[in-house]
């Protein structure tokens, strides 16, 4: 299949020419779930396009108090079906978004010369430069129509403490839902963020795409006694990390092991928790090579996030896909931005108190092993069949070609 018109991404990736790099000199927070995300789309969409080209301006803190690298390099890069250019810049603080507007602008411009006809182009995120750079290229060429992924909304993208910060977080968010308006169209992570978007354009669902190569399926499970309960993840106290804590602590099971993954503000309470009750396991943060083996030898997955607060209708956790990839049986609230099509697959829950969510654990791994096995096994299958990147990017191929 053969997408009508010339698409152009605006990308924050992390080629493979420079990503070592990017990871060695990130001091805080390199973005490896985006990336990953826009990885998944361009191998999606080069399924149903001959060629995409992308301007890519990696995603990296500014130096030097999050980079250790004030320049970004340019070369070329690609693949199937896919010209990527990534666009070097001055990585200064307080420079680099004006420096990253210019060139996005000027390379949007002779694109746009040298691709008559249809054109859109696909933007990743709520990101002012790409955003202000294309909406420039539309007021001189009509023919280009704007695309947004938007995997966050802008009011809930940073909770920043200190008020001059907070009132730069406040300017911003303004001139970002201002820019929102001239986009053409919107890639949604659920169906709740179009109340918060100018209404009448056209919009799909795109909640995450699994394109995960070394998530393999589990070995046979070991006789043991033991069952394991494995959380994976961020460790943010609004996650629930501390009622998966508490609720362990009602199961009197000898044979439970609680193992934690991760890191977070509640690093101190699992190591103290841990220290009073030997079941409990904390690794810390551990490679993804790792991660996904001990997903594969665990007994149940368990995401203790609930349904608190308004941004649970605006999110949806990767963690969930991930789970239900692993073969092994997931436990999981029900929250607003995970698709009912999930709960098929998993065991959930919607009691938030700490003693259902103590007597579901003990429910499930009383069951026969092998009906957890079952469990596990179709909804690895759903996923990989219902949630790859060809599938999911289907849904952006239609948008794209259905704006006008």
């Amino acid at each position: 299949m053969s997408g009508v018109k010339n698409v152009l991404m605006l990308a924050g990736l992390f080629p493979d020419e420079i990503r070592n790099e990017i990871i060695a000199n990130s001091k805080y927070n390199t973005q490896f779930a985006a990336d990953a995300l826009q990885w998944s789309i361009l191998k999606g969409l080069s399924s149903y396009y001959q060629q995409i080209e992308v301007a890519n301006f990696p995603f990296v803190g500014a130096y030097p108090r999050l980079n250790k690298s004030p320049f970004i390099k340019t070369f070329k890069f690609g693949g199937r079906n896919i010209r990527g250019n990534n666009i070097g810049y001055l990585n200064f603080v307080g420079y680099k978004n004006v420096d990253i507007y210019r060139k996005a602008k000027k390379y949007i411009s002779e694109w746009a010369v040298q691709h008559p006809g249809e054109k859109v182009i696909l933007i990743y995120a709520a990101y002012l430069p790409f955003m202000k750079a294309a909406i420039a290229a539309k007021k001189y060429d009509s023919s280009i129509k704007l695309c947004l992924v938007l995997p966050d909304l802008p009011q809930f993208m940073n909770k920043h403490s200190g008020f001059l910060l907070k009132l730069f977080i406040k300017k911003l968010i303004i001139k970002l839902q201002k820019a929102l308006i001239s986009m053409d169209g919107y890639v949604l992570l659920t169906k709740y963020m179009a109340d918060n978007l100018p209404q009448g354009k056209r919009w799909t669902v795109v909640e995450g795409i699994f394109n995960d190569q070394a998530n393999t399926a589990p070995a046979p499970e070991a006789v043991s006694d033991k069952r394991v309960i494995l959380y994976t993840g961020t460790l943010a106290r609004r996650y629930g990390i501390l009622r998966l804590l508490e609720a362990f602590g009602l199961t009197d099971n000898k044979n439970y092991l609680l193992v934690i993954c991760g890191d977070g503000d509640t690093k101190e309470d699992i190591n103290l928790a841990a220290e009073k009750d030997n079941r409990i396991i904390y690794k810390g943060s551990i490679d993804r090579a790792e991660v996904l083996k001990l997903q594969q030898q665990a007994s149940l997955l368990v995401n203790p996030r609930t349904a608190e607060g308004e941004f649970t209708r605006f999110s949806f956790p990767s963690k969930t896909m991930e789970y239900l990839a692993s073969g092994v049986p997931a436990l999981l609230y029900k929250l607003p931005g995970i698709p009912d099509e999930y709960y098929n697959h998993c065991y959930s829950l919607e009691d938030i108190s700490v003693s259902a969510l103590a007597k579901k654990i003990t429910e499930i791994l009383s069951l026969d092993p092998m009906v957890l096995a079952e469990k596990g096994r179709l909804a690895r299958e759903f996923i990989l069949n219902n949630k790859n990147p060809e599938k999911q990017c289907e849904k952006i191929y239609k948008l794209i070609e259905e704006i006008e």
